[in-house]
């Protein structure tokens, strides 16, 4: 087997999609190497991560769509942002920006086992076959993308003392018309997010609260803990009630201060992750996949160097990435001070008003910040 060209570490869904990605885009499969092995893809994933929810914007799906078909997934044809105690809202629909849905919400293991089915059609290069074609004469070893999902010890953190209690919620009694909108509900401690799911009146919940007040509650009784959910959502979805285990996580953003070097790159959760308000890691992580496969093809089609064609990319995905960053920051920290809410009451009063206002937000979120 010749050589790898390009050994992708880190077989999650960003990974995976980069490599189909590469072979949409007319490269071998027989030119990538996988880390771990499709031979290894054997072992079962622990049942926290197959079970773990996904916000996939429609820009995202649009992306996948080019590789696979998308798993089961539920559907948000509106996202409703609210401040606990105020007024105001914004309700940011599909129709603002002509599309079908604004995303999808699926579970991590249904989309990575569509990856991996698509990518098990496909004979790749074996990474240990590509080390040992390296120590030949002349040959080229391959550009080792990092797509393992830790951004590791080289890396920028950020707390926000929050952490998040992740589950699901069966609202039996929601209207029928409630079953494609995502609640982004901000409090005084962080937001609150529940997300329509592929089961009927079914969402998976996100709540972000003091570290010590998230923890308490995941150890509380269960039913103190719908009343204390009721209590923040109101009624307009009717009873609710916990489905399922509830899992408590502390939050943090963290940024490598090295995204690139000589044979070496990283990309989605390995370069930076983010606070989950927005829903954002995921997408940004595919765009990072998507333009970084398109500069390898085009690289690999004109004989330009790779090294320089990875510096280019990574210079042009910086405005994507630090303003999405810099969105997601803010949205977790801005909604939790006392004397800016009023004044972001009545911004998203405006913003519910006109449809010209939502439009470029409902695009930023879709989509990433466009060159």
């Amino acid at each position: 087997m010749s050589a790898a060209w390009v050994e992708v570490r880190g077989a999650g869904p960003v990974g995976l999609a980069l490599a189909l990605f590469l072979v949409r885009r007319g490269i071998d499969s027989r030119r990538i190497a996988l880390e771990p092995a499709v031979a290894a893809w054997s072992q079962a994933l622990p049942a926290h991560l197959t079970s773990r929810v996904l916000a996939v914007s429609e820009g995202t799906c649009q992306l996948l769509e080019r590789i696979t078909a998308l798993p089961a997934a539920g559907t948000i044809r509106q996202v409703e942002v609210s401040m606990l105690g105020h007024a105001g809202r914004t309700r940011i629909n599909a129709d603002d920006v002509r599309t079908a849905a604004l995303g999808r919400v699926m579970r991590y293991g249904d989309l990575l086992d569509t990856l991996r089915a698509v990518a098990r059609g496909l004979q790749w290069a074996q990474p240990a076959c590509a080390h040992q074609a390296t120590d030949s004469p002349g040959a080229q070893a391959p550009l080792i993308v990092h797509a393992e999902g830790d951004t590791g010890d080289d890396a920028q953190t950020r707390t926000f003392d929050q952490a998040a209690l992740l589950g699901e919620v069966h609202a039996a009694q929601a209207p029928l018309a409630l079953h494609a909108v995502a609640f982004e509900r901000f409090t005084a401690h962080g937001p609150l997010a529940l997300l329509p799911l592929a089961q009927p009146a079914r969402w998976s919940l996100v709540w972000c609260d003091q570290v010590q007040a998230s923890q308490a509650r995941q150890r509380d009784d269960r039913s103190l803990i719908e009343q204390a959910l009721q209590a923040q959502i109101g009624p307009r979805l009717g009873p609710l009630r916990l489905a399922g285990p509830l899992a408590c996580v502390t939050l943090s953003r963290r940024t490598r201060r090295t995204g690139y070097r000589t044979g070496e790159v990283w990309i989605g959760n390995a370069a930076q992750s983010l606070h989950p308000v927005a829903g954002q890691g995921l997408n940004l992580g595919m765009r990072d996949a998507f333009e970084l496969a398109d500069a390898l093809a085009l690289a690999d089609r004109r004989g330009f160097a790779i090294n320089r064609t990875v510096q280019s990319w990574h210079a042009a995905r910086q405005a994507d990435r630090s303003g999405t960053i810099r969105l997601t920051d803010l949205m977790a920290r801005s909604f939790t001070w006392p004397l800016a809410r009023p004044v972001q009451s009545g911004v998203l009063a405006a913003l519910d008003l006109s449809a010209t206002l939502r439009r470029p937000l409902a695009e930023r979120l879709m989509f990433g910040r466009r060159h």
